[in-house]
Protein backbone atom coordinates (compact mmCIF):
# COMPACT_ATOMS: atom_id res chain seq x y z
CA UNK A 1 0.00 0.00 0.00
CA UNK A 2 2.87 2.36 0.80
CA UNK A 3 4.30 1.91 -2.69
CA UNK A 4 1.04 3.00 -4.26
CA UNK A 5 0.83 6.09 -2.07
CA UNK A 6 4.45 7.01 -2.82
CA UNK A 7 3.53 7.37 -6.48
CA UNK A 8 1.48 10.43 -5.58
CA UNK A 9 4.09 12.25 -3.51
CA UNK A 10 5.37 15.68 -4.41
CA UNK A 11 9.05 14.96 -3.96
CA UNK A 12 11.47 17.38 -5.55
CA UNK A 13 12.67 14.70 -7.97
CA UNK A 14 9.17 14.23 -9.38
CA UNK A 15 8.39 17.95 -9.69
CA UNK A 16 9.83 19.53 -12.78
CA UNK A 17 8.97 22.49 -14.96
CA UNK A 18 6.62 20.48 -17.19
CA UNK A 19 4.49 19.31 -14.27
CA UNK A 20 4.38 22.79 -12.77
CA UNK A 21 3.40 24.24 -16.17
CA UNK A 22 0.61 21.66 -16.57
CA UNK A 23 -0.70 22.42 -13.08
CA UNK A 24 -0.65 26.16 -13.82
CA UNK A 25 -2.47 25.69 -17.14
CA UNK A 26 -5.13 23.47 -15.56
CA UNK A 27 -5.63 25.94 -12.71
CA UNK A 28 -5.88 28.84 -15.19
CA UNK A 29 -8.58 26.96 -17.14
CA UNK A 30 -10.53 26.22 -13.94
CA UNK A 31 -10.27 29.90 -12.98
CA UNK A 32 -11.50 31.02 -16.42
CA UNK A 33 -14.45 28.61 -16.27
CA UNK A 34 -15.36 29.90 -12.82
CA UNK A 35 -15.22 33.51 -13.97
CA UNK A 36 -17.35 32.63 -16.98
CA UNK A 37 -19.88 30.91 -14.72
CA UNK A 38 -20.05 33.96 -12.43
CA UNK A 39 -20.74 36.24 -15.39
CA UNK A 40 -23.58 34.00 -16.60
CA UNK A 41 -25.35 33.84 -13.23
CA UNK A 42 -28.32 36.14 -12.54
CA UNK A 43 -26.43 38.02 -9.83
CA UNK A 44 -26.66 41.71 -9.05
CA UNK A 45 -23.59 43.75 -9.92
CA UNK A 46 -22.50 43.82 -6.26
CA UNK A 47 -22.83 40.04 -5.94
CA UNK A 48 -20.94 39.53 -9.20
CA UNK A 49 -18.08 41.78 -8.08
CA UNK A 50 -18.00 40.05 -4.69
CA UNK A 51 -17.67 36.59 -6.26
CA UNK A 52 -15.07 37.77 -8.78
CA UNK A 53 -12.95 39.18 -5.94
CA UNK A 54 -13.40 36.06 -3.75
CA UNK A 55 -12.49 33.65 -6.55
CA UNK A 56 -9.49 35.74 -7.61
CA UNK A 57 -8.17 36.58 -4.12
CA UNK A 58 -8.62 33.09 -2.61
CA UNK A 59 -7.46 30.76 -5.39
CA UNK A 60 -8.67 27.32 -4.26
CA UNK A 61 -10.95 28.28 -1.39
CA UNK A 62 -12.80 30.87 -3.49
CA UNK A 63 -13.73 28.33 -6.16
CA UNK A 64 -14.89 25.87 -3.51
CA UNK A 65 -16.97 28.56 -1.79
CA UNK A 66 -18.60 29.53 -5.10
CA UNK A 67 -19.44 25.95 -6.07
CA UNK A 68 -22.81 25.69 -4.23
CA UNK A 69 -23.93 29.00 -5.78
CA UNK A 70 -22.99 27.95 -9.31
CA UNK A 71 -25.96 25.62 -9.82
CA UNK A 72 -29.10 27.02 -11.38
CA UNK A 73 -32.20 25.58 -9.77
CA UNK A 74 -34.18 25.73 -13.00
CA UNK A 75 -31.57 23.55 -14.72
CA UNK A 76 -31.61 20.97 -11.93
CA UNK A 77 -35.16 20.45 -10.63
CA UNK A 78 -34.02 17.65 -8.35
CA UNK A 79 -31.97 20.19 -6.35
CA UNK A 80 -35.15 22.10 -5.56
CA UNK A 81 -36.18 19.19 -3.37
CA UNK A 82 -33.28 20.00 -1.05
CA UNK A 83 -34.80 23.37 -0.17
CA UNK A 84 -37.08 23.63 2.82
CA UNK A 85 -40.71 23.69 1.87
CA UNK A 86 -42.81 26.57 3.16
Amino acid sequence: MGEILNRFSVDAMKMNSQIIACMAIIWFLVWLCTLSSINKQPFTSKQRIFWLIVVTALPLVGVLLYLPFSFRIESYPSLALLRKSK
